[in-house]
């Protein structure tokens, strides 16, 4: 089964928006308090085996921005299933041939949705199926297979989801099975799928293992279960740990890779312990909350990936909800993080929020996949990368600006092209792999925007042959009197205007009948946003056969720039 998409309605700020999950990976932007755990939050609430997760505060849809009564508050999901699940659906409804729902059914493939809503604010937060065709008993019948097949959500918060010191099970746990309704009752889940998963000598082979520890009265045999469980966690943790440590991303955290976890037990309460010997060999222990950030989100991390209760002995086709992963990482361990979230997400589908431009990585990261969290009138939205307009980029859209480019190394040897910005360097590295306007080979490097480029000049003089910066005539006017100042009237030599007559940018050079062809290639009107989805969401081909098809005006436009580089 996967889930295509979320509708969320009259959940707390947010009045009705939409995130489809048609990436693997996706990323939610946005300022600080636009909404983005708000949706993760939401995305939860649809999955009942969640509800007790963190004390169910995720199931509170109040909308705290207005005084009067939130109503219909409801999640939507459209799930597809794939032949042996629809196969298995139609066995279970048993349903006539000659019958209009199984004519219906029949129809489907594995691309048609299922539509599932919950209704929160309802009593039961009941479910309900939107199909007209299937007869009640039919809806019931169908919502309660998707419920028992549905993808399992795990959710991952940053900044409040650690390890607790301790996990308390109820004191008649032995005897009933129950779990305790608690905030830490995600981490009581996780220790009962750990003796399930460890299959190990002296428990009664029955379906709860952990009651049947708790029922032992050997203190050594219990001692000796726990050290076998102790070599499974370091397997599946430990030594995660120390290949990642060990693969060069030293500075993934502050911490020694000479590390090994303990799990103790007294009565019906359980703690992780850290076993650090760095210190000449010398064994110390450590509760997990005393070891550096980094290694705890890597700990909470790796033990709710490896062992989330319906793990199913496969790891595939859950939903995976990151809020601010990585957050108290190094960069260069944020790009590590990137990749294993890569990884994951191979057969497993990702939702995080992030500020962090290494986890935007355009290399890995699609910008069609991006979507941004926005709060207007104290109404949240979530709008698609090539879609959002905003009078202001700089913030919502400042993380995506700063991940684009940390892929440009400044290599100034040779001649050198200094863009304006980042969407000038697209348009123009474009034309230089599939044109032959340019008659001399140059590198283009990316500015930051027309006043910022101080530092850039100041290697181009250093070190390049020769170089030129591009400038539109609006604010690249302002700069040129600044840059005059800092390093005199003849780095005039160095410096084009788009054009000089009139208020003249970059998207001005593409006519309006090239607007539209590449409107229609990436889904947005905004030329900006469109050359950045171009440049990176779409295969060479697509790219040459819109440079290369660009119509007469765009290129008589182009010509007095593409003359200033080729006399570089």
């Amino acid at each position: 089964m996967k889930i295509t998409e979320y509708r969320i309605r009259n959940y707390k700020a947010v009045k009705d928006t939409s995130i489809n999950l048609n990436y693997s990976l996706n990323p939610i932007i946005g300022v600080n308090e636009s909404g983005k755990t708000t949706i993760l939050s939401a995305i939860l609430a649809f999955d009942k085996n969640r509800d007790k997760v963190n004390s169910g505060n995720h199931l509170e849809y109040k909308n705290k921005y207005s005084t009067g009564a939130t109503k219909d508050s409801k999640i939507t999901a459209n799930l597809t299933l794939d032949k042996t699940e629809l196969q298995d659906l139609k066995k279970v409804l048993n349903l006539h041939s000659e019958t209009l729902e199984y004519n219906h059914i029949s129809k489907f493939t594995e691309k048609t949705p299922f539509v599932l809503t919950r209704e929160l604010s309802s009593p039961d937060k009941e479910y309900t199926l939107e199909d007209e065709t299937f007869q009640e008993k039919n809806k019931k019948i169908i919502i309660t297979f998707l419920l028992k097949n549905l993808p399992y959500i795990l959710y991952f918060d940053d900044f409040t989801d650690r390890v607790p010191e301790e996990i308390v099970f109820r004191e008649d746990y032995k005897s009933t099975g129950k779990l305790a309704f608690s905030k830490n009752r995600e981490w009581q889940e996780i220790i009962v799928e750990i003796f399930r998963r460890a299959e190990v000598e002296g428990i009664d082979d029955d379906e709860n293992p952990l009651k049947s520890f708790f029922h032992l009265s050997d203190k050594d045999q219990k001692d000796d279960i726990l050290s076998d469980i102790e070599d499974i966690l370091n397997k599946e943790i430990i030594d995660e740990w120390k290949r990642i440590k060990k693969s060069g991303f030293k500075n993934f955290a502050d911490d020694s890779d000479n590390l090994s976890l303990e799990l103790k037990c007294e009565e019906n309460t359980f703690t992780f312990k850290v076993r650090d010997k760095s210190n000449k060999e010398k064994k110390r222990t450590f509760n997990v909350s005393e070891r550096s950030k980094g290694f705890q989100w890597f700990f909470n991390y790796m033990i709710k990936l490896k062992f989330n209760p319906r793990y199913k002995f496969k790891k595939e086709n859950s939903l995976f909800l990151l809020d601010e992963p990585g957050s108290y990482l190094h960069s260069s361990a944020q790009s590590e993080l990137l990749k294993e979230l890569k990884s994951v997400s191979e057969k497993n589908t990702i939702v995080y929020c992030t500020h962090s431009q290494y986890l935007l990585n355009p290399q890995t990261i699609k910008l069609g996949s991006i979507k941004i969290a926005e709060k207007e009138n104290s109404t949240i939205n979530l709008i698609e990368y090539g879609k959002y307009k905003s009078k202001d980029d700089r913030g919502a859209l400042s993380t995506v600006y700063q991940a684009l480019n940390v892929n440009f190394t400044n290599d100034f040897v040779g001649k050198i092209v200094i863009t304006e910005g980042i969407t000038d360097f697209y348009f123009f590295d474009l034309l230089n792999k599939h044109t032959k306007s340019f008659k001399i080979p140059f590198k283009i490097i990316a500015g930051a925007g027309s006043g910022n480029s101080t530092n850039l000049i100041s290697v181009g003089l250093s070190f390049s042959e020769n170089f030129v910066v591009l400038f539109d005539n609006d604010e690249g006017a302002k700069a040129l009197k600044k840059y005059k100042k800092e390093f005199g009237e003849s780095i005039i030599n160095h410096f084009h205007l788009y054009n000089s007559d009139k208020r003249f940018a970059l998207e001005d050079f593409i006519c309006d009948t090239d607007k539209e062809k590449l409107s229609k290639i990436t889904g947005t009107e905004d030329t900006k946003r469109a050359l950045a989805l171009l440049y990176y969401d779409h295969p060479e081909k697509i790219k040459k056969e819109f440079i290369q098809n660009l119509e007469k005006e765009t290129i008589q436009a182009l010509t007095k720039t593409i003359e200033r580089i080729n006399s570089l």
